[in-house]
């Protein structure tokens, strides 16, 4: 077990970008439910994640890292977090495969679906909702309250920057757990294996409920 006074959480900048994406493959690939459910290759899924999170990563500090100093300022843990409604915010990556983007118009389905109560409940303009995407803590580091640190300080951040709302989709129970600790409600709940997309069933015979956290900032 660590000893959590040593570890110490700051802004994610552009030096620190490649850690954490390497870390983010590292915790997410094979283990995450949403993006074991995607299949991509641990390779493919660091090209896509570096174009779809390490902007967002930079995001005007809104994404955190906590690093531990015994271990030479290693990162350990990782909130990204980014504005939405932003221009350009929701870009996708170039030169994606043909089953890439068939994947990748299913997955945006999915969210859509899982996002479906927020224009009634939250004002959606740049500035006004933060969306927490990933949340992430190496093994050996759990149970010591870090992801709720590191989801706190992104809150606190983001409601001093003016943000109203944040929200988050949540694809386990400790990630539930993690963001109800921190004054999320649960809205909206989508099991996968209910999605309809294009008159099919894509995530049949799959038991991942997503469930879409709100709170109010």
């Amino acid at each position: 077990m660590q000893n959590i006074s040593q570890l110490h959480i700051e802004p994610v900048t552009c030096s620190g970008q490649p850690e954490l994406l390497d870390l983010f493959v590292d915790l997410f690939h094979g283990r995450e439910p949403l993006t074991k459910l995607i299949g991509l290759s641990r390779g493919r899924m660091r090209t896509i994640a570096e174009v779809m999170h390490g902007g967002k990563a930079q995001s005007g500090g809104l994404s955190w890292v906590a690093r531990d100093a015994n271990l030479g300022n290693r990162a350990v843990a990782f909130v990204v977090c980014d504005d939405p409604a932003a221009p350009g915010a929701e870009a996708l990556p170039e030169n994606l495969t043909e089953a890439e983007l068939k994947t990748v118009a299913v997955v945006g389905g999915f969210l859509s679906e899982i996002r479906r109560p927020l224009p009634d409940l939250v004002v959606w303009e740049p500035g006004s909702c933060l969306h927490v995407a990933a949340l992430g803590v190496a093994p050996g580091y759990e149970g010591r309250g870090l992801a709720t640190r590191l989801l706190q300080t992104a809150l606190t951040e983001a409601r001093l920057r003016g943000f109203r709302h944040a929200f988050a989709e949540c694809t386990g129970p400790a990630s539930r757990t993690c963001h109800e600790k921190c004054g999320f409600e649960c809205v909206h709940s989508v099991p996968a294996n209910r999605f309809e997309y294009q008159g099919t069933f894509p995530f049949s015979g799959n038991d991942l409920v997503v469930d879409l956290m709100l709170r109010k900032l």
